[in-house]
């Protein structure tokens, strides 16, 4: 009997330890030059993941966030911030934003208590701003110990952001549950962290970007109900002043997008195909540099600032993996990468 029972206790350590061993470990990679793909995933279904392209290599890395650190990458996806060897990725329906190391992915650290996070700004090590869609402020985070120091108020929702000097540029892109018409770019002193003042646009601004004599570029779509004509506003950075604006003449069109090359000289944006145009353009292109062929969408832009390579998200059917095309600075196709569900935000690691 005395045996069968040390038979019995032996049986149950040996049980253990493979048990033990068939734990999950972190997975390491040494991630080359390359992209990360911030898949959005469907609304509610917490399907939201991380892709990786090794430019050089050709190499495809998909779900990474997941298989390095054993954890979902949450509820929709919504962008992504790269400083220094850190890059940010905002989780808008889950209210989070994880911070990863760029060199392997490993997560480092999370900024929790959002709730409709969109965009993240870093102003320096300690210091950086999370635009939201259902809270009508600006979250002041410390983006070293990922806490949560203040607020700015706004009395709107925000989306994209752009730093020029100590001004933080905020666009109004969305009408959710705010009582003002979303036609302003909002003006903060990251000095002060206060509101100073808002400059009038069209309705919905949905991107912006700084050039590089820091103007600022602002497309509008119109209106989600095609209120009024899109349009492009080129804005004096130092002082507010609106230089230009650009007036397509289609009210159905529905411009979006807009990025800017790693020179900060040519613009980009999408309008049923890719269009470009210099900083110092003084009207719309008319011919895309990119047209959509009937067997795609592009639904997603991104231009890689070190060789202003072109990367354009196809989410097909929304449900199910989408797919990235890649086309060089002159247009010319070079490949698609088999991505995650609605691919739809790029950050350019070098």
């Amino acid at each position: 009997m005395r045996n069968l029972i040390v038979l019995l206790i032996s049986l149950l350590f040996i049980f253990q330890a493979c048990k033990k061993d068939e734990s999950p470990e972190q997975q390491d990679h040494d991630l080359a030059k390359g992209v990360f793909i911030i898949n959005q995933g469907t609304f509610n279904a917490a399907n939201a993941s991380l892709s990786y392209f090794e430019t050089g290599s050709k190499i495809l890395i998909n779900n990474l966030f997941t298989e390095v650190n054993k954890i979902p990458l949450g509820d929709v996806a919504q962008s992504i911030t790269l400083w220094e060897d850190k890059a940010f990725i905002v989780v808008n329906n889950s209210g989070v934003v994880y911070c990863i190391e760029r060199k392997n992915a490993k997560l480092s650290g999370k900024i929790t208590g959002l709730a409709s996070p969109r965009n993240m700004l870093i102003l320096n090590s300690e210091k950086a701003y999370i635009s939201d869609l259902y809270d009508h402020h600006i979250s002041i985070v410390n983006s070293t110990t990922f806490e949560v120091t203040g607020t700015i108020e706004l009395n709107r929702s925000s989306e994209e952001m752009v730093l020029i000097g100590a001004k933080a540029y905020v666009a109004n892109y969305s009408a959710y549950g705010q009582q003002l018409k979303n036609d302003v770019v909002l003006v903060l002193d990251t000095n002060t962290d206060k509101l100073v003042d808002t400059i009038k646009v069209g309705i919905e601004p949905n991107s912006i970007v700084s050039d590089k004599d820091s103007n600022l570029w602002v497309l509008c779509s119109g209106g989600y109900l095609n209120e009024e004509l899109p349009t492009i506003w080129k804005i004096n950075g130092a002082n507010g002043e609106v230089l230009h604006t650009y007036t397509f003449n289609v009210l159905e069109s529905s411009p979006s997008a807009l990025k800017i090359n790693g020179n900060g000289d040519q613009l980009y944006f999408l309008n049923n195909g890719v269009f470009t145009m210099s900083v110092n353009d003084d009207q719309l292109p008319s011919t895309p540099l990119i047209s959509q062929e009937n067997n795609q969408f592009f639904g997603y832009l991104g231009v890689d600032p070190s060789n202003d390579n072109i990367y354009i998200g196809n989410p097909k059917d929304y449900q199910s993996s989408g797919l990235v095309y890649r086309y060089d600075a002159a247009g010319n196709y070079i490949s698609e990468i088999d991505a995650g569900i609605i691919p739809a935000a790029f950050g350019f690691n070098y």
